[in-house]
């Protein structure tokens, strides 16, 4: 994860097509050695559009980390999902002076903390990666938990799927039983990681740069700060941040060069990324959740679209 506020607009690239709606398909990758002991699976929202339907395309997306494995399951709740976007492929990682990939195997899980290490390109050296879940309770939460504001400063609350897909009910609340995970992320330094997914339609970076910079219009005062990585530092990034005010989350997007397409980068924090959990001071970030919040939110979507 990176230090934005993180919103389920998802993620990644394979070449599998889903069919029917409530249909799904299933990736495992790595090797697991059967022990299920220690598991702990993620759940999340995503949309895309469904070109058949003419209609927006929703659907759920149950991630399972295993010691040894990671596995992605992709389930349609509206129309025909495109899971080419799912987040299920290696990534490529890179720093300054270092080049390497976060795959998807040699994973450890201990309760709420998955370790996934880095491998440096035609080396030996990896570099130690993990990220703990810290848990809140969403028992009681409705979309009138979270208050936009009128300015990035002026937000505060619960950022739930309830807020994501406005036509469910304001008056519903969470279940008892409902969990949200708030990733805590650990790493040896600064690094970016990306893979097919990431790439955009920008044809330059600068161009990346321009719309990037917008996207807060006039309430947003970005940063740009100019970088260059790989194992030779062969690679140019920009990166935009929007700087965190009143215990607002940071937001930090990273655009990079890397033979000639342009991507937005995963940014990895060097030490301990802690993100706010405080919801008086800001804004929670909870559209990571257990299965009875997700139980409830497909529910609610359902009736809704």
């Amino acid at each position: 994860m990176n230090k934005t506020l993180y919103l389920p607009a998802i993620l990644s690239v394979v070449t599998m097509a889903l069919t029917g709606c409530g249909e799904g398909e299933d990736a495992i990758f790595g090797n697991s050695n059967g022990n299920n002991s220690n598991e702990l699976t993620i759940y999340s929202f995503a949309n895309s559009y469904d070109n058949q339907a003419n209609a927006i395309a929703i659907a759920r997306i149950n991630e399972t980390y295993r010691t040894g494995s990671r596995k992605v399951i992709t389930e349609n709740i509206i129309n025909s999902y495109d899971n080419r976007i799912t987040n299920d492929l290696d990534q490529v990682v890179l720093g300054d002076k270092f080049a390497g990939r976060l795959e998807n195997n040699n994973i450890e899980v201990n309760r709420l903390t998955i370790k996934r290490p880095i491998y440096e390109n035609n080396s030996n050296r990896k570099l130690r990666f993990e990220t703990t879940y810290r848990t809140l309770n969403l028992a009681g939460v409705k979309a009138t938990s979270y208050n936009a504001g009128n300015t990035i400063s002026d937000r505060r609350g619960i950022i739930t799927d309830l807020n994501n897909y406005p036509k469910i009910s304001a008056t519903v609340e969470f279940p008892v039983g409902s969990t949200c995970y708030i990733p805590v992320t650990t790493s040896e330094q600064n690094l970016l990681a990306f893979n097919a997914k990431n790439e955009t339609n920008y044809r330059t970076l600068n161009d990346w740069v321009r719309a990037t910079e917008n996207r807060f219009g006039n309430n947003g005062k970005p940063i740009r700060t100019s970088s260059l990585v790989g194992n030779t530092n062969q690679y140019k990034v920009e990166q935009i941040r929007f700087n965190a005010l009143n215990n607002q989350p940071e937001y930090l997007y990273n655009g990079l060069d890397y033979n000639n397409k342009i991507y937005e980068a995963d940014f990895i924090s060097n030490g301990t990324d802690s993100p706010n959990e405080n919801s008086l001071r800001g804004v929670v970030d909870c559209t990571l959740v257990n299965k009875v919040a997700s139980d409830f939110i497909e529910r609610e979507v359902r009736r809704a679209y």
